[in-house]
């Protein structure tokens, strides 16, 4: 079996770490890892790795990082915290929820293989909806914000990705205090 990139993203509330979960080659368990027969994971033939990173609810780039000689390729739990990032490879960007967009290219052996990978960020919202829980259910109606954040999720999870991305926003909007509407944290009673 050719190599077969796996890319992992997690989201922690003060980062985000992105992982190569690829492994090495076995030929029972990972017919798909690193090494031979498949490309070793070396400096050749792995000779660049890009990441270009989309803002939730945008269709434009915060900029391309090379991570060839991060910690991303470059130690054994092949792990690179994109946020906290001390050699500043990745630009500066803010912390946010919704859905992300990360596309990342290797050059092994001069030939580009892309792969792109979601990654649906909730560490706010899902502390604004626990508030909504603790509060008074009567005034701030939970229950259908949670429906919408079980929508969001069920279409993140089904590759839905734009649509994700509206219920999200659609979830922030009913829960700002903004226009005093009956989902508010602050359960106004307008």
């Amino acid at each position: 079996m050719a190599l077969s990139i796996q890319i992992g993203i997690i989201n922690n509330d003060s980062d985000i770490i992105v992982v190569d979960n690829t492994g090495n080659y076995n030929a029972i368990s990972n017919p798909g890892g690193w090494g031979a027969p498949n490309s070793a994971y070396t400096n050749p033939p792995v000779t660049a790795i890009a990441v270009d990173i989309y803002l939730p609810g945008t269709i434009t780039t915060i900029g391309s990082s090379a991570l060839l000689g991060t910690t991303f390729f470059t130690t054994t739990d092949r792990a690179y915290n994109i946020f906290t990032d001390p050699s500043a490879v990745v630009p500066t960007f803010t912390l946010q929820d919704g859905v992300w967009k990360y596309v990342f290219t290797f050059t092994i052996s001069s030939v580009v293989t892309t792969i792109t990978k979601y990654s649906l960020r909730v560490n706010d919202l899902v502390c604004s909806i626990g508030k909504l829980a603790l509060g008074n259910m009567d005034i701030n109606n939970y229950a259908e914000a949670k429906l919408l954040y079980d929508r969001m999720v069920q279409a993140f999870d089904c590759e839905e990705y734009t649509l994700a991305q509206e219920l999200y926003e659609e979830i922030n909007f009913l829960l700002s205090d903004s226009d005093c509407n009956a989902y508010s944290i602050g359960g106004c009673n307008c």
